[in-house]
């Protein structure tokens, strides 16, 4: 059992960089409820769905049926993007990123996903992964089951939390960098390029949100 979880954990890894702490979450879902959402297409369609949430494995949209009350996940290629409340959230290499701010026709977005890596040295050190159970979740195919509701996202106080981790993406029209100096820099043109030296020699942090902010203004 312990060797099929281990494969299982190694079979989720991605090669993500500028991977940043987030945090821990006690369930798999971005939101504890499951919330309206305005749903918009690729193909230029709209539409609102009562029961919708962001599945922290992938960042995918995963809803609820009516009237089943089965939990899916959607088809992220067809998805443009969503809002839930006042979050919203737009398709970055088929991941929902959530936009944290925008300058001009910039915006920084940042994509939260559980942290396998983190999990994996977790359930190797026999540290907080104590109970195989709690791996379930993860398995999501197409139709994601009624453990997800059930079994994390109530957030039972005897279960350990996930690790999250945020990657952070600059969106230029239909061009999407990484939040990272060996891509940012690259893309900016070569007369911003001395501010954006200035900005970053200031006590600058490619693991702060309110500092990636900062650099939003040179890609316009």
């Amino acid at each position: 059992m312990k060797h099929s979880i281990l494969l299982f954990l190694l079979a989720l890894c991605t090669s993500v960089q500028a991977q940043i702490p987030a945090g821990r979450s006690k369930g798999v879902t971005m939101f504890s409820d499951f919330q309206p959402a305005i749903i918009k297409l690729k193909d230029g369609k709209s539409s609102v769905h009562k029961q919708t949430n962001i599945f922290l494995k992938n960042s995918s949209l995963v809803y609820k049926k009516v009237p089943t009350g089965e939990i899916m996940e959607a088809s992220m290629p067809v998805v443009a993007g969503i809002t839930i409340g006042e979050h919203d959230f737009i398709n970055v290499k088929n991941q929902l990123a959530e936009v944290v701010a925008t300058e001009g026709n910039a915006s920084l977005v940042r994509v939260r996903l559980i942290d396998v890596e983190t999990m994996k040295g977790e359930y190797l050190n026999n540290s907080t992964i104590t109970n195989s159970s709690m791996l379930d979740d993860l398995s999501a195919g197409r139709a994601i089951g009624e453990s997800m509701s059930t079994t994390r996202i109530d957030g039972a106080e005897d279960e350990e939390p996930y690790p999250l981790m945020d990657t952070y993406y600059y969106v230029v029209g239909d061009k999407v960098i990484l939040a990272h100096e060996r891509s940012v820099k690259p893309a900016l043109k070569k007369d911003r390029r001395k501010e954006y030296q200035i900005i970053i020699s200031l006590d600058f942090s490619w693991s702060r949100q309110e500092d990636l902010v900062k650099l939003l203004k040179l890609f316009n």
